[in-house]
């Protein structure tokens, strides 16, 4: 078993078996529509792990992120909007650059700005800011297509697929990263989750990542390529993504321009759910 598949595997043990006849399996309706009621809570979480070969030897950063997002859902010209507020927000980096680093509510800016049609995001307004060093352990930039994962925007069955390319851009005085991603979804079928039927979406994600980073005087550069797999549970009843999780997997090279290209290995996991005081009225 490698990481690309770990998750999804370990997702449908957890979760139970598939439910529905493989002869004629039941077609589900998956596409957004403004949510009764029509706010939620959102659980959200990162892990980073970056080692670099450098001259000297193995050089390694390790940080973590957690926090909340409230989503208010609203009708819109063009499908429907959703405004997110950032509620709680707590993360750290340790590094031999850096040493240890944390940051907090305090220093994140600005609310996630999003349209939807029925398959997902048409138009990203804007989306949280995370300042400092530690803005390298922000998912904001992929939020909305985590939350809003492209859907079929109508009926399928199990093994339907369909596809998605998506292009995140993450800038601050510290770091610039552009993520290219190509994501493939499959439709597994039904699953049972804390007595709620769930829709399993496997998810293939190849991605390409290009870090520019600043730490006092030392400037690097980072090419990295390779997966975060994972999965979906969609909840159809409420019209919402109810878990999802995705492991990272990358490696390519870090140059600081004197010593040459350094061999680098990238990986973590993100992982959302919606907030047990999520399921229904905000509190």
């Amino acid at each position: 078993m490698n990481t690309r598949t770990a998750l999804t595997i370990a997702a449908i043990a957890a979760a139970g078996a598939c439910a529905g006849s493989d002869d004629s399996p039941a077609a589900a309706n998956l596409a957004y529509t403004i949510p009764e009621p029509p706010s939620v809570v959102y659980d959200v979480s990162d892990s980073l792990s970056v080692v670099v070969d450098a001259l000297t030897g193995a050089v390694a950063m390790d940080g973590e992120a957690s926090g909340t997002i409230g989503l208010a859902f609203g009708d819109d010209p063009d499908g429907l909007r959703v405004v997110g507020t950032v509620e709680a927000f707590a993360a750290s980096i340790s590094s031999p650059l850096t040493g240890d680093v944390t940051a907090g509510l305090v220093d994140v800016s600005g609310d996630l700005q999003v349209v939807l049609d029925g398959r997902g995001v048409r138009d990203l307004e804007a989306f949280p800011q995370l300042s400092g060093a530690v803005a390298q352990m922000s998912s904001f930039p992929a939020l909305p297509y985590l939350l809003f994962p492209r859907l079929p925007g109508g009926e399928a069955r199990p093994g339907a697929t369909w596809a998605d390319t998506v292009t995140t851009t993450a800038e601050t005085a510290e770091l610039l990263s552009t993520i290219n991603s190509l994501i493939t979804y499959t439709l597994v079928g039904d699953t049972v989750v804390d007595g709620r039927t769930l829709l399993h979406i496997a998810v293939a994600n190849e991605l390409s990542m290009a870090n520019e980073l600043t730490q006092g005087l030392t400037s690097l550069t980072q090419n990295l390529e390779g997966s975060a797999d994972g999965f979906v549970l969609w909840d159809p009843e409420r019209g919402l993504v109810a878990h999802a999780g995705y492991i990272r997997d990358l490696e390519g090279s870090t140059s600081t321009g004197i010593f040459g290209d350094m061999h680098t290995e990238f990986t973590g996991s993100t992982r959302l759910r919606i907030a047990p005081t999520g399921q229904g009225e905000r509190e």
